[in-house]
């Protein structure tokens, strides 16, 4: 049914439920590939993208595994907001690892309902899933109307996991 699923991922129990639905998914149609995206959104002491870049009209995809370009502060939102995304990268991994599931894990700057509907329309997946709440703050992603927002803008079927 699904060749490529995106889930959206901010380390909040909704998201951890949509990671585990999108795993028991996988283990059923094991040619379906999955990416896991983390979006950025929120920085702490400001609306600062850590990559540096303005978010066009696609997202902005940031290889963790790179070093940043730049000399930066480490105590620059920017540095902070780029170690969070390397955590958040390493907890999905270790959950990826405990589930023997093949992954692409992703960091995007932006609004996570526009970042999320335009990954899916760049990678031509085919169902974006996540959860139904999120966290406040820093860790805010998936609060009320931005599942909504992404059921509305998305080019392809939305599951929201409860």
């Amino acid at each position: 049914m699904f060749k490529k699923m995106i889930v959206g991922y901010d380390g909040s129990e909704g998201s951890r439920a949509a990671l585990i639905h999108a795993v028991d998914l996988m283990h059923n149609r094991p040619n379906t590939s999955l990416i896991v995206a983390y979006v950025n959104d929120d920085v702490v002491g400001g609306d600062i993208p850590y990559s540096n870049e303005p978010l066009v009209n696609a997202p902005i995809l940031v290889d963790m595994n790179s070093a940043p370009s730049d000399e930066v502060d480490i105590d620059s939102p920017q540095h902070l907001a780029r170690e969070y995304a390397q955590q958040m990268t390493e907890s999905i991994q270790t959950q990826l690892d405990r589930h023997h599931i093949e992954a692409q894990i992703l960091a995007i700057d932006g609004q996570p309902a526009r970042a999320l509907a335009e990954l899916a329309e760049n990678e031509k997946a085919d169902v974006i899933i996540v959860g139904n709440s999120g966290k406040s703050g820093f860790q805010k992603f998936f609060v009320g109307s931005v599942s909504e927002k992404i059921v509305k803008d998305s080019p392809c079927t939305v599951i929201v996991v409860k």
